[in-house]
């Protein structure tokens, strides 16, 4: 059986603000799932208990699937689906039957169709375990972290009321230690993020200068950004909302031209020789940029070098697929390689204060 090479995001259940009762995440995901429903039927015994709506997104629905409650372990799959979604097919046989032969052979004939009676598309699909209090996710585009967090929070608190009304699920990161060493300079989030592109961007002048030196805090506005139009304005925003507050950064994207775009490239960095960051500014910083998308978190070294692809703790596996035509992964296997992940960290003292 073929594999296929995944990310295992870490992260841990933050409890330093007080959102979580005293069982571990694991513990309360397993009575969770033992509660009773209100037809008097176990959580764990009918998917139906286990639906619920995307926030902001009524359509959308998120199912709690594939679940293992082992001892010290949670495993499962969280799945997305859209109810009656259309799934689009390319015909490439043939045209239609209706076009005509000079449409025929420019084009092939584009379809859509439902799924089969009692099936639906699936939307997306990740495969988490939790462990105690920690959290491994191999993530989908579609159900990444801040999806489980929703999710996890509806079943133990709105579902179950395994833990209180006021309480809540925050997965924070963990930033990889081989990362942030001796050699660390700075962290730097996120990158160029441009509202409008012009064609005059194209001018080599006007292309984005190499990277400044550290600051503590550095938020620039340049008049055009080049032609990387990929990403969008509001990312950018929600960097800088993370990072100062919802109010300091309206002030900011306030004072950015209507010509302009942003560039939020931001530079936490050390003044001091031994260079370390108390405690309490670190746990909010891995708790803030816990959903930064990957890659947009970078730990910079000794003359700007950048040390690995995300500072950011996650570990890349491979995981059998369920065939070899197959895009999706063996459950069970997916599970036994997040244990692995998990056994050598413990290893290795990733954890260790």
């Amino acid at each position: 059986m073929s594999t296929r090479r995944v990310k295992i995001h870490y992260r841990s259940l933050r409890r330093d603000n007080g959102q979580f009762p005293a069982a571990t995440l694991s513990k309360a995901i397993g009575s969770a799932l033992a509660a009773k429903a209100k037809d008097g039927s176990e959580i764990s015994e009918n998917p139906i208990n286990r639906i619920t709506s995307v926030p902001g997104n009524e359509s959308f629905k998120r199912l709690l699937n594939n679940f293992e409650v082992q001892g010290e372990y949670s495993f499962g799959t969280l799945c997305m689906l859209e109810p009656g979604q259309m799934q689009a097919l390319l015909q490439t046989s043939r045209g239609s039957e209706h076009d005509t032969l000079e449409e025929a052979l420019k084009a092939f004939s584009i379809a859509e169709t439902k799924a089969p009676t009692g099936h639906e598309y699936l939307h997306g699909m990740s495969y988490w375990l939790a462990i105690d209090d920690h959290f491994y996710q191999i993530q989908h585009m579609s159900i990444q972290a801040k999806a489980v967090e929703e999710y996890l929070t509806w079943l133990l608190r709105d579902q179950t009321s395994i833990i209180g009304a006021k309480n809540y699920v925050e997965l924070k990161s963990l930033f990889d230690r081989s990362q942030i060493g001796s050699d660390l300079q700075s962290i730097e989030i996120g990158g160029f993020v441009p509202e409008t592109v012009h064609e005059e961007a194209a001018d080599p002048a006007q292309q984005p200068q190499s990277r400044a030196a550290p600051q503590v805090i550095d938020f620039e506005v340049r008049d055009s950004i080049g032609d990387i139009a990929a990403k969008t304005f509001a990312r950018a925003r929600n960097i800088i909302s993370e990072l100062v507050g919802d109010v300091e950064a309206d002030k900011i994207i306030a004072s950015v031209p209507p010509e302009a775009a942003l560039e939020v490239t931001v530079n936490i960095g050390y003044r001091s020789r031994k260079r370390k960051i108390k405690k309490e500014f670190m746990n909010n910083l891995e708790a803030g940029l816990r959903n930064i998308p990957d890659g947009e978190i970078r730990a910079i070294g000794a003359k700007g070098r950048v040390l690995g692809d995300d500072a950011r703790l996650s570990m890349d596996m491979g995981v059998r697929r369920l065939s070899d035509t197959s895009s999706l992964l063996d459950p069970s296997h997916a599970r036994d390689q997040m244990l692995e992940v998990h056994r050598r960290f413990l290893y290795d003292g990733v954890f260790e204060e």
